[in-house]
């Protein structure tokens, strides 16, 4: 266990049997744990234990903590998983990148045997590059047994629903949601761009002395090279996201016209795909809800989501959780 603050050093024998967060993860019955942060004190069973816990230890603790709880919720899970491989890719500030697709391949080779198991990969993410993001679905499924498994407990959107779509299962819950495969171009929207332009230019039909002005706006924010690559990078997201659907033999006559409809068919990069619309989309065979996957990825995320909470507003930090549970979780300095 954690070692407790000086502050808790003195409280003497009130202190003995305090619990980190990590010994008793009921969250119907937290535990007790330090002072938490703006001035709630040092109440029994608080209502956030993670925040609390956050707020009153280093970052080494509390990655410490969060090993040992996502190992004991891994054993708790077993009866009811099975044998699979858990990796996780939970990060909701940085994007999908080479780094994450290096992180996962970490995961998935260290200890060597692991393709004797199925694959679970709990995905929470607001997308990044689709490159890697392909490469992490094709490595999930090649490094499988028998079985490539993603659950999804909240957002999988962008280039993580890339990921999701190579899986043989897709787990969701009642507010779990793909999007638009919506490739970016810096921190704006591929397809955002050249809807832009679509407009720009009607503009500039509309009210043709306002083009020389548009003109020398586009030429400040965007190069010649910038719009050909807009339109290159969501034809080759089609291609990759076809390649992945044409695993499933059940939905393979259509996985062109899918792939087409998931990266063109939205208007909003943000757009919610709950269950019920990826049912519609991908067939109902294979996006499955009310399992045992959906419910051990939610008690993940809520972990996930209490500590990133803490170390937002009391550290200006954040919390990414890439990787196995023995190496996966690293804290890292909000980006201004």
């Amino acid at each position: 266990m954690t070692e407790t603050s000086d502050k808790d050093e003195g409280r003497g024998a009130q202190s003995k049997g305090k619990r980190s967060p990590a010994e008793k993860l009921d969250a119907s019955n937290p535990p007790t744990t330090v002072e938490g942060a703006g001035g709630s004190g040092g109440a029994e069973n608080p209502p956030y234990p993670w925040f609390a816990f956050v707020a009153n230890n280093d970052e080494a603790a509390v990655v410490e903590e969060l090993e040992k709880a996502t190992e004991a919720l891994i054993e708790d899970a077993k009866d009811q998983l099975g044998a699979y491989r858990i990796v996780a890719l939970c990060d909701t500030v940085g994007p999908i990148s080479s780094f994450t697709a290096d992180r996962i391949y970490t995961a998935l080779s260290d200890p060597p045997g692991g393709e004797d198991q199925d694959v679970l990969l709990v995905l929470l993410s607001r997308g990044g590059a689709i490159e890697p993001a392909y490469q992490i679905s094709k490595l999930c499924r090649a490094r499988a047994r028998g079985k490539f498994v993603v659950a999804v407990p909240r957002e999988a959107k962008s280039a993580a629903t890339l990921v999701a779509i190579g899986a043989d299962q897709i787990h969701m819950g009642p507010l779990s949601h793909l999007g638009p495969i919506d490739p970016q171009l810096g921190q704006l929207p591929a397809l955002g761009v050249v809807q832009a332009l679509e407009t720009i230019a009607a503009l500039a039909q509309k009210f043709p002395g306002s083009w020389e002005m548009l003109s020398r706006y586009l030429q400040r924010v965007l190069t010649v090279e910038q719009i050909g690559y807009c339109q290159r990078i969501s034809e080759s997201a089609i291609q990759y996201a076809e390649r992945l659907l044409m695993t499933k033999p059940e939905i393979r006559d259509a996985a062109q016209r899918i792939a087409r409809e998931l990266v063109y068919e939205y208007k909003d990069h943000g757009f919610v795909i709950d269950i019920e619309e990826a049912r519609d989309h991908l067939g109902a065979s294979w996006i499955l809800d009310n399992t045992a996957e959906i419910a051990f990825a939610d008690r993940i995320y809520r972990i996930f989501e209490e500590v990133n909470l803490g170390l937002r507003y009391v550290k200006k930090k954040y919390l990414s959780y890439i990787g196995n549970p023995a190496n996966g979780f690293v804290i890292f300095d909000l980006p201004e």
